[in-house]
């Protein structure tokens, strides 16, 4: 991945929370994720986890932090995994399970914070990160 000057809505973009970076199960990492995209016309802000994909197996960082990996990763084919989005009217939630009122009110919180500063990462978010043209599965 690479550090992008500014936010283009046209691609895959994301915003890291470094100091969520933690071992996803038993293979990888994880940290939390923001990014923006547009659905009919709508600007969305989105919230979940990216998974650092580096393909093949043997090019991934002998360390395990952060930076290294990010910089590493060169495989978007499952992209961030999505938790929440909105979009300015509703809030669209994907968890499993019933989501409780107060989750569903800091996620709106949130997202509606993050979409009146579009298109800066919130606070305590590294980004915007993305893949070079051509450069990614």
């Amino acid at each position: 991945m690479i550090r992008a000057p500014r936010l283009a809505v046209s691609r895959p973009m994301y915003a890291f929370r470094p100091e969520s970076w933690r071992r996803a199960g038993g293979y990888g990492y994880e940290v939390d994720a923001v990014w923006f995209r547009r659905k009919n016309g709508r600007t969305l802000a989105a919230m979940g986890t990216y998974h650092p994909m580096v393909t093949p197996l043997a090019d991934e960082p002998d360390g395990d932090d952060y930076a290294s990996w990010i910089a590493a990763a060169n495989d978007n084919r499952y992209g961030g995994s999505h938790d929440a989005s909105w979009d300015g009217e509703a809030l669209l939630c994907t968890d499993l399970s019933a989501v409780s009122p107060e989750v569903a009110a800091e996620r709106t919180e949130f997202l509606a914070a993050m979409l009146a500063g579009f298109p800066d990462p919130p606070p305590g978010f590294d980004g915007w990160f993305t893949f070079p043209r051509g450069g990614a599965r």
